[in-house]
């Protein structure tokens, strides 16, 4: 039974960033065979220095370790890859055997040469280090003797999981990577030296130079477990992150450090966290990046039990609180991520972050031990404080947006860009023992309604197919839109319904979250799911106001439409009279001028009056209209006199005309009395939110209202009422009122690419300001 869910499962879900769904449909474009079982694996390193990333894998058959370099064509399309290819020039092996190993490999420019070093953490707990070089290699590297490598020793461990993790990173911010690692009561920073190599006695570092301050410092902490790395405060420095069996903590990266380095953490030299280390020494169980496009670095942490990702968002300044609450709900800072909030599930056991679909966020991949592997791209919108992945909303589930693969292997995957095309590639192992390194694709998706008439007029059987005969959708990219949400953003009435009809050519999937709100599900992942979206109705009885509802899809579609379900009404009322005065010193004249009286249902009507010669006298007109339209709000109508011309009023207006006549000096007074049509419910503001949100009045953005947001950058966010989120250059979006265009002055380009104005189909926008390539 357990089978049978999986593979349905595994059928229904698909993989999303050119991943194949099954081995079946693994090809040359999509894919390399790999020759390798159960095996230590890392990635995403360059160490012959050529600019293309290398791998490196452990092979338990030959009990030796290989370096791959990451160049597809020197291996002349022969596949699988097996290490029997390694020759010297492709790639080297290294006579370490894998059951020698204690811990995965990590690998970084540890002397600031442009080659990265190659770091075992060995059984004995020895640190062996292979310096990068451009070459020769030689097969079968042994010679740890100072010059090709280098040890670091101390005393032996005994067989727990103190004294295993060692990561690379700036810690005291010279620019130059620092190799931390742990015994079992204390931890060592060794700074990275700039273009050197580090003293050895044949071929042993003494860690003595770290802890008396000659190439680093120590803290004093024992039983630590598991570190990680990463700029959270936003400084330029890397912080550290240590967790052990006990509460963890986020130390800040320093210029300079004392020799013992032991500090009280209350907020503004770091903080602690409740999260204690899993006991398998070698898994990641952190990692860094700029996950919600804010511009600033981001942590994420595994929870000690393996079913919840804490993502703690980067902040540049301020003062962190001494001791961060991990469970705060408050999603403006630290949001948990699960696998089924009911009954939560392990679903994390290692992490990779790093930019694995090319859109320039950061991204996490998980291994969960003998299951599978997923992975959750970076997103600019905000999160709940529980982010939920086992919903049908969830990123697992939809194309461009994240990924699953089934059935892999207990080994952790590793990245790496084997094909040279800028887009990390994943290094995995099925449970059939077959490997393979999977190409990732950038992703790509653009779609638009493109909705003809934003307000939807009067209907007195209460039903709106607001979408029928009324936009005109596209899509493009590689991947396709997966679900729709509609809601209704003003206070909903129990008679509100919204709901949706499958086409039958489209097959979808409503969940009915509410009678106003309605998710639409793109099930097989049509592209034509778009079009299909004419079938979404919304009905009441209710006869007053607007209704206004939002269709959204993540940051790519984001419109509204306003429903006039209130019966339209006339109401009239009559000004003050208007009073207009002419008076004339000329000899007597008399003008005579035409009465009429109209009543009409439509405009426009237009009142004439005619004079002789001048002096004038003046001509006025009173007034009154009837009409059976809708709504319409007009001025009042003042008099205008002119001499030998012929004067037309704006509608609607019904004339009657007095003559007058004067000899030395005429004066005549005429009465204008207009009709106002006035419509209900009729606000004059420029920054509008929805409920529950406000207004940004210098950007337009609608923001939570007890949000913290930093930026005026609209993308992933609403806009005001009236306004729209556009693109204006390089990825920057702005909130632009919907019945104007953009220019140059609205954009800024940056050097040495200038604006140009590209010609659009749009009716609306002739031209739409964009960069130059």
């Amino acid at each position: 039974m357990y089978i049978f869910i999986l593979l349905i499962f595994f059928l229904k879900i698909s993989i999303n960033i050119a991943f194949p769904s099954s081995e079946n449909l693994f090809n040359n474009s999509n894919s390399y065979g790999l020759e390798i079982e159960s095996e230590y694996k890392f990635g995403g390193f360059d160490f012959n220095g050529d600019g293309i990333q290398d791998f490196i894998t452990s092979h338990y058959s030959t009990k030796k370790t290989y370096v791959f370099f990451g160049d597809i064509y020197i291996y002349g399309d022969q596949r699988p890859l097996k290490v029997s290819m390694i020759d010297g020039i492709n790639g080297f092996s290294i006579d370490i055997n894998q059951s020698d190993l204690r811990n995965f490999f990590i690998c970084g420019d540890l002397n600031n040469d442009g080659y990265d070093e190659i770091i075992f953490r060995m059984e004995n707990c020895q640190l062996k280090i292979i310096y990068g070089h451009a070459g020769p290699f030689k097969n079968d590297f042994s010679t740890f003797d100072g010059n090709d490598g280098f040890v670091i020793d101390y005393v032996n461990s005994p067989l727990h999981p103190w004294a295993s993790y060692q990561v690379l990173c700036d810690h005291n911010g010279d620019g130059i990577n620092d190799l931390i690692f742990n015994t079992v009561d204390d931890v060592y920073v060794l700074y990275g030296l700039n273009r050197k190599k580090f003293p050895t006695d044949s071929g042993k570092f003494d860690i003595n130079f770290v802890s008396n301050g000659t190439f680093g410092h120590i803290m004093q902490m024992k039983n630590t477990i598991n570190f990680g790395c990463g700029d959270l405060n936003n400084d330029g420095i890397d912080d550290l992150v240590i967790l052990s069996n006990k509460i963890g903590s986020v130390n800040f990266g320093l210029k300079s450090f004392p020799t013992q380095y032991n500090p009280v953490l209350n907020g503004t030299n770091g903080f602690t966290i409740d999260i204690m280390a899993y006991f398998h020494e070698y898994i990641n169980q952190s990692g860094f990046g700029d996950f919600n496009g804010d511009g600033l670095i981001d942590m994420a942490v595994i929870g000690t039990d393996l079913k919840s990702i804490y993502m703690i968002y980067g902040k540049k300044g301020g003062i962190w609180e001494s001791h961060f609450d991990i469970n705060s709900g408050n999603s403006s800072e630290v949001v948990k991520w699960v696998r089924d909030i009911s009954s939560p599930q392990e679903f994390c056991d290692s992490m990779y972050v790093g930019d694995i679909n090319g859109d320039g966020l950061s991204d996490i991949s998980c291994n969960v031990f003998s299951k599978y592997t997923w992975g959750v791209y970076g997103s600019t919108m905000k999160l709940p404080a529980v982010y939920d992945l086992n919903i049908k909303t969830s990123p697992l589930f939809g194309d461009c947006r994240g990924f699953i693969l089934l059935q892999t292997a207990v080994t952790f995957s590793a990245w790496t860009d084997f094909n040279y095309d800028g887009i990390p590639d994943l290094i995995i192992q099925f449970t059939n023992l077959k490997s393979f390194i999977l190409f990732g694709e950038k992703t790509k998706i653009s779609a638009s309604l493109n909705i003809i008439n934003s307000s939807i007029g009067y209907n007195s059987n209460g039903e709106y197919h607001f979408l029928d005969s009324n936009f005109n959708p596209i899509s493009s990219g590689n991947c396709n839109v997966q679900f729709i949400t509609f809601k209704v953003l003003d206070s909903i009435d129990a008679s509100d319904l919204l709901s949706f009809s499958s086409s039958n050519s489209t097959s979808s999937d409503v969940v009915s979250i509410s009678n106003g709100e309605l998710q639409v599900f793109n099930t097989n992942r049509d592209p034509n799911f778009l079009q299909s979206l004419s079938n979404v109705l919304f009905k009441t009885n209710r006869d007053s106001s607007i209704v206004t509802v939002s269709i959204t899809y993540l940051n790519i579609i984001n419109d509204t439409i306003k429903i006039f379900i209130s019966h339209p009404t006339i109401n009239t009322t009559s000004t003050n009279p208007a009073t207009v005065t002419t008076t004339t010193s000329t000899p007597p004249i008399t003008a005579t001028a035409s009465t009429g009286t109209t009543t009409t249902g439509t405009p426009p009507i237009t009142a004439t009056a005619s004079t002789g010669t001048p002096p004038i006298t003046a001509t006025a007109s009173t007034g009154t209209t009837t009409t059976g339209t809708p709504p319409i709000t007009t001025t009042a109508i003042t008099s205008t006199v002119t001499t030998g011309t012929t004067t037309t009023r704006t509608p609607p207006i019904t004339t009657t005309t007095s003559t007058s006549t004067a000899t030395t000096r005429t004066t005549t007074t005429s009465t204008v009395t207009s009709t106002h049509v006035q419509q209900n419910n009729t606000v004059n503001n420029d920054c509008i939110c929805i409920r529950g949100q406000i207004c940004l009045p210098n950007s337009h953005i609608c923001v939570n209202q007890f949000d913290v947001y930093q930026g005026e950058s609209c993308f992933q966010l609403s806009c005001a009422l009236g306004y729209d989120c556009i693109e204006q250059s390089n990825q920057i979006y702005k909130c632009v009122k919907k019945d104007s265009c953009i220019t140059c002055a609205d954009i800024t380009c940056k050097s040495p690419h200038h604006c140009i104005l590209a010609l659009t189909t749009s009716q609306k926008c002739k031209y739409q300001p964009t960069c130059s390539n």
